[in-house]
């Protein structure tokens, strides 16, 4: 007697005829022969967990990641299907399906068994990845705005960090910063700087009353320059050789003034940039030669001032060394005046004395007079913080220099009034202008 038994569907399908003979079941007959794909669990599918971390950057979680992962690679299923594919407890399958339906990742059947199908990836995420360009595009945008704003803050920025100032304007602008410093304005000025300077004179005055330090740095070339001598006793003034005209106010705002066509620049902050010169100003008003500028208005011999800066300078080492020996070589010390130039060097002992007489008015307050009832020469200082002996060597050694010779004589009240008298030894006509 034959028997038909058929097994049910798993990985084949097998339909088996069996004969039964003698209490042996013999297969005579093998039908329909059908071959089933393998079951893919997730160790199955390649980068698995990959997708599922990948999917988290969409905003699913873990669950429906490997719900969805499972519809994409296997097709409609059964929630049952599901569960055991992905490794999903049962109990948590029909709520993953249903946020996956929410999120229009999936559709279900409203039959049951529920019956669900993996929308296409494409159609998917495309809502998602469409808001997430947007949102791209949005903070590109956002981007692009903000650089906007700091290129125009930038360009304002340096619009009034550097400003140039035509020609017409500078004095006015000047006059308004001289009258808005707080605490000091510091000066350095060539022959142009000081013509433009000084047409702010009223200012000067009336911000130094204020208690305003200034100081004006100026040049030792144009020191003739008309109105000098009126600036205000409340004004320090010194000289160097420079070049160039800087203008400081407060430590915080400089003009620097072009001689060559009157136009100015003004950096409005105290950067590096600027503090750099004001630091430059510091330096060059350290060395430069203190002026008395009530003397300023007659016409002043240029070798007054040479003289006078190189005492102050580049002689005053030399100077003292010599004042410490008992036996002084004065014609090294009139070689070393006479190697800075001709402008250093007298042709008689009346031009030196009117020399040293300018120079000590204008840099020491003091004065050289010639006494001719008695031979001698007076050298007066009333600065207190420089000695009037360095003066006093320079003359005997011009003296000695014309072929005659002196004797330095300290006054008794020397160590008060700063005085010296210097004898000249050998009889002479000297004919000084009062």
């Amino acid at each position: 007697m034959a028997r038909l038994v058929t097994l049910p569907k798993h990985n084949f399908s097998f339909t088996f005829f069996f004969v039964l003979s003698n209490q042996i079941d013999i297969l005579i007959y093998v039908h329909n022969i059908e071959e089933v794909p393998m079951i893919k669990r997730p160790n199955d599918i390649p980068n698995c967990l990959d997708l599922v971390a990948n999917l988290e950057e969409f905003g699913l979680s873990k669950y429906e990641s490997m719900a969805y992962i499972t519809l994409v690679s296997r097709g409609t299923l059964a929630a049952s299907e599901i569960a055991y594919y992905s490794n999903l407890p049962r109990t948590k399958i029909y709520t993953t399906l249903k946020k996956l339906e929410r999120k229009k990742l999936s559709t279900l059947s409203s039959q049951k068994p529920m019956i669900a199908t993996a929308n296409p990836p494409n159609e998917a995420f495309g809502d998602i990845i469409t808001l997430q360009e947007r949102r791209l595009a949005s903070m590109h945008n956002i981007l692009n705005n903000l650089e906007k704003l700091r290129e125009e803050g930038k360009k304002s920025y340096e619009e009034k960090k550097y400003l140039i100032l035509e020609p017409n304007v500078v004095v006015r602008k000047i006059e308004e910063l001289i009258s808005s410093s707080k605490s000091n304005v510091d000066l350095i000025l060539d022959s142009w700087g000081q013509n433009v300077v000084f047409q702010c004179k009223p200012s000067i005055a009336t911000t130094a009353k204020k208690g305003v330090k200034i100081k004006m740095l100026l040049e030792i070339e144009s020191l003739n320059t008309e109105g000098i001598g009126t600036l205000s006793d409340c004004v320090e003034t010194r000289s160097d050789t420079i070049s160039g005209n800087i203008l400081i106010f407060d430590n915080k705002k400089i003009i620097f003034i072009d001689s060559t066509n009157g136009k100015a620049s003004l950096v409005m902050t105290a950067d590096p940039f600027g503090s750099a010169y004001v630091k430059l100003f510091d330096e060059k008003w350290r060395k430069a030669l203190r002026l008395n500028v009530g003397m300023l208005d007659d016409k002043v011999p240029k070798a007054a001032l040479m003289l006078s800066k190189i005492v102050e300078s580049d002689l005053s080492q030399v100077v003292l060394d010599m004042s410490m020996n008992q036996d002084i070589d004065y014609t090294l010390l009139i070689n070393e005046i006479e190697k800075f130039g001709s402008d250093t060097q007298c042709r008689s002992i009346e031009e030196i004395i009117s020399t040293i007489d300018c120079a000590l008015r204008i840099s020491y307050s003091g004065y050289l007079k010639y006494e001719n009832q008695n031979n001698t020469l007076k050298l007066h200082s009333n600065s207190k913080d420089r000695s009037i002996v360095p003066w006093a060597l320079i003359i005997v050694g011009y003296i000695k220099k014309f072929g005659n010779d002196a004797q330095i004589i300290h006054d008794s009240m020397g160590l008060k009034t700063n005085t010296v008298y210097i004898k000249i030894l050998h009889p002479t006509v000297i004919q000084v202008a009062e």
